[in-house]
């Protein structure tokens, strides 16, 4: 199974940047040309730069909530996760959150990741290079599991909402069962990879 190991993981792809140069300053000034041209009828360079930073700004406020809520590539995301069951591992756990979708094969002890951030790629490590796995449960900041991936930070919510939910509620100690579950399979998978099951 070596061969379809990730060398190094790479949270953020040049598809994500690319997508956000596009979105987000070549659009609002092409969108201004536009609006610039059919207005006049010719091209004023003061129209045309004030209705890019305006574009700019609102284009912006969009890109931001769409990233925040993990909106922006789930598209691709979810067209990269059809290429998940061709590879040759037991992904037989699963989570799909804001930050893209985790797989865990704990028999194998082989993790796979689609990151929102680089979604034309899925990413398989051995398991024992997860550096740490924990829990966290907020009634503030929220519910989610967290895991370290070469150094690199990986949050997953389990529960996204804007209300404070307490996290002895129903609703709230089911996120938190939840968190704890996967982090018990990521540390399982761990184990198995490091050759201590």
């Amino acid at each position: 199974m070596k061969e379809h190991e990730t060398a190094k993981f790479e949270r953020f792809g040049s598809f994500f940047f690319l997508l956000l140069l596009g979105l987000g300053l070549i659009l609002p000034f092409a969108l201004s040309l536009v609006a610039c041209i059919a207005h006049g009828g010719e091209f004023q360079f003061d129209i045309f730069l004030t209705l890019g930073l305006v574009f700019l700004v609102m284009i912006w406020i969009c890109l931001i909530m769409l990233i925040g809520y993990g909106n922006l590539t789930s598209i691709f995301v979810k067209r990269t996760a059809k290429g998940v069951s061709a590879l040759p591992y037991r992904f037989t756990s699963s989570f799909t959150g804001r930050g893209g979708i985790l797989y865990i094969d704990v028999e194998n002890g082989y993790i796979g990741f689609i990151s929102a951030y680089n979604p034309l790629k899925i990413q398989v490590f051995r398991a024992s290079r997860i550096d740490s796995a924990k829990t966290i449960a907020s009634a503030m900041t929220g519910i989610r599991f967290v895991f370290y991936l070469e150094g690199k930070k990986i949050s997953m919510p389990t529960l996204l909402t804007n209300k404070v939910v307490n996290t002895k509620s129903g609703i709230g100690a089911e996120a938190v069962s939840k968190a704890d579950t996967f982090v018990e399979l990521l540390l399982a998978a761990k184990a198995r990879s490091e050759g201590k099951m």
